[in-house]
């Protein structure tokens, strides 16, 4: 039985593990050489490198014969959500989505927004300094709504020459960039928030795996406004939390 699992998270990692001891035959569809290299310590693993849309999907699909989706990518991938959607209507092959699940946010004064722009505007209208943690795909979309941003925004990426390339083509300066790998505990975010003198945090929802509740508790300490973009509504159908959910989706599709 092939899979194709599209990893866009360290989940991916576990759910690969997991499938492998289970005689699954994986194909991990990965963006970057970055997310190539987070698997590259599981064995028998075909990695596909390089974005697929919905065409390239469905493609590689019917080429290696795959009998399920699963799709454990970025909740922030809303795109690729979407395209493998698609694809296994397309190639009548079953799909799943695992997601972890969010944290409880217990901050009744957190700023909840439902768009990149929309944090990008309400992070502008308020004076203090700007920590940013939402990755470097939406870098752009801060610095164009921003006016001020060279003197008060600063981002939290991975330290990778093509992200630093997204951030200097959006007009960031070294001395505005943070290029460090996570995880990050509490006491680091703190750290990083008294460097940037912030007053406000931008963030995601990514779960417990993607750091959010350090960042908050970070801010509840400092007493640092929090903005945090709620994760895109996709129709997903089945999904799941657990990666042995996953597991056993897959062993009643094999009749196992």
């Amino acid at each position: 039985m092939k899979v194709l699992v599209l990893a866009g998270t360290k989940d991916a990692g576990e759910i690969a593990v997991k499938l492998k001891s289970e005689d699954i035959e994986v194909i991990a569809s990965v963006t970057t050489d970055y997310g190539r290299h987070l698997l590259s310590h599981i064995g028998g693993v075909c990695i596909h490198v390089g974005k697929l849309d919905k065409d390239g999907m469905i493609k590689l699909v019917r080429e290696k014969e795959v009998m399920c989706i699963v799709d454990a990518s970025h909740p922030y991938a809303s795109q690729a959500s979407e395209n493998a959607i698609k694809a296994s209507d397309e190639c009548s092959i079953p799909y799943i989505r695992f997601e972890r699940m969010e944290v409880g946010v217990c901050m009744d004064e957190a700023i909840r927004v439902k768009s990149f722009e929309e944090a990008a505007k309400r992070a502008s209208s308020i004076s203090g300094n700007i920590f940013l943690t939402v990755g470097s795909n939406n870098i752009h979309v801060f610095t164009k709504n921003i006016p001020d941003y060279k003197s008060r925004l600063y981002a939290r990426v991975l330290p990778d020459s093509k992200v630093l390339l997204k951030c200097e083509e959006a007009g960031l300066m070294p001395d505005n960039i943070i290029a460090l790998k996570g995880p990050f505990s509490k006491d680091m975010n703190v750290a990083m928030l008294k460097h940037c003198n912030a007053s406000i945090l931008v963030t995601k929802e990514s779960g417990e795996a993607g750091g959010t509740l350090e960042k908050l508790e970070a801010a509840i300490e400092l007493g640092v406004k929090v903005i945090i973009v709620d994760r895109p509504n996709v129709a997903y159908g089945t999904k799941v939390s657990e990666v042995n959910e996953v597991v056993e989706f897959l062993k009643r599709l094999r009749g196992v």
